[in-house]
């Protein structure tokens, strides 16, 4: 079974771009899953993802706005769960591509340099910036969140969404992005990467919401009913069971007590409302006092009851003097 992070990514990659939105969005997937190879034949960028249908959509891309049909390789890792799919842009316009991606850029030596930040020319308007989000997540996204029935409910985690990116400035300028969509993140090193992460349930909600991941977001919202229900439960379960330990403390104190009197004065020496509150509980050893007060032949109330005991005790205690 596909993990919850690779069925988010899959519904996000079935989302069609064209124009400039879809300039925007092949910008951040050769950022985050391309490779530009440059030698003396010239320049080529290789991209490759575990998605089928993000594929798909790099093909269809390239096809609509450079009329060029490319081909998608399967490329099986021997550490990897899941086929890779490798696309190859030609030399013949992957410099072309990387120009209007802002991923490369002329300076005013006219040597070609690499941008490693994100243009704000491509993410200037609501929708490029959106189509550059969903860009981003098809590639670099994953997320440690469990399903009910994925894993064991001992094992069930936070809600807590990841973006993994090869260089800091396009981590940091990624984190202002989401926060103009007022998605707080946070950027931190790991390893030779760096990670932009989003906490909290309304957090990563909105990140599924705003790269179109909606079957995603119904789904998160029918984790989190879940899991509140299940506490619910929980709690309620710890409640009954504390307060069943409660009561058989309490009997076990007063069978005590009623004992020891019994041994030394015997129960016959006590008035008669201390005799029928000690005969009620050796007959019923494992109830409460609510129990109790029904169960008893007179009628007495639940505090009454409980000061019966409480004199009881303190007989008790006197004989221990």
């Amino acid at each position: 079974m596909n993990s919850y992070s690779y069925e988010l990514k899959k519904e996000v990659a079935s989302i069609e771009s064209t124009g400039d939105e879809a300039i925007s969005e092949l910008s951040a997937i050769i950022h985050t899953s391309g490779e530009i190879i440059k030698n003396s034949d010239g320049i080529k960028v290789i991209v490759s993802t575990e998605i089928p249908e993000l594929a798909e959509k790099i093909k269809n891309i390239v096809k609509n706005i450079y009329g060029t049909d490319i081909e998608i390789k399967n490329a099986k890792l021997s550490f990897s769960k899941n086929d890779r799919f490798e696309l190859v842009l030609p030399t013949s316009i992957a410099k072309q591509v990387l120009l209007d991606t802002e991923i490369a850029k002329y300076d005013e030596n006219k040597y070609l340099t690499f941008n490693r930040g994100i243009s704000q020319y491509l993410t200037n308007e609501e929708e490029t910036a959106k189509a550059f989000l969903r860009g981003a997540f098809e590639s670099a996204f994953s997320c440690s969140i469990n399903l009910v029935g994925e894993k064991d409910e001992k094992h069930l985690t936070g809600y807590h969404a990841e973006f993994v990116f090869s260089n800091e400035v396009f981590a940091q300028d990624f984190c202002f992005l989401l926060a103009d969509f007022d998605i707080i993140s946070k950027k931190t090193p790991r390893k030779n990467s760096f990670v932009v992460y989003v906490k909290g349930l309304d957090m990563v909600s909105d990140l599924f919401a705003l790269v179109g991941a909606n079957k995603g977001v119904l789904e998160l919202q029918n984790e989190s009913a879940y899991r509140s229900i299940r506490n619910n439960i929980n709690r309620q379960n710890n409640c009954i069971s504390a307060n069943l330990t409660k009561t058989v403390d309490a009997s076990v104190k007063q069978l005590e007590t009623i004992n020891l009197i019994k041994e030394k004065l015997g129960l016959e020496s006590l008035d008669e409302t201390l005799q029928e509150v000690c005969y009620l509980r050796i007959a019923n050893p494992e109830e409460s006092l609510d129990e109790l007060v029904k169960l008893s032949p007179k009628k007495i109330s639940k505090s009454g009851l409980y000061h019966r005991f409480k004199k009881l005790e303190k007989i008790a205690e006197s004989l221990n003097d």
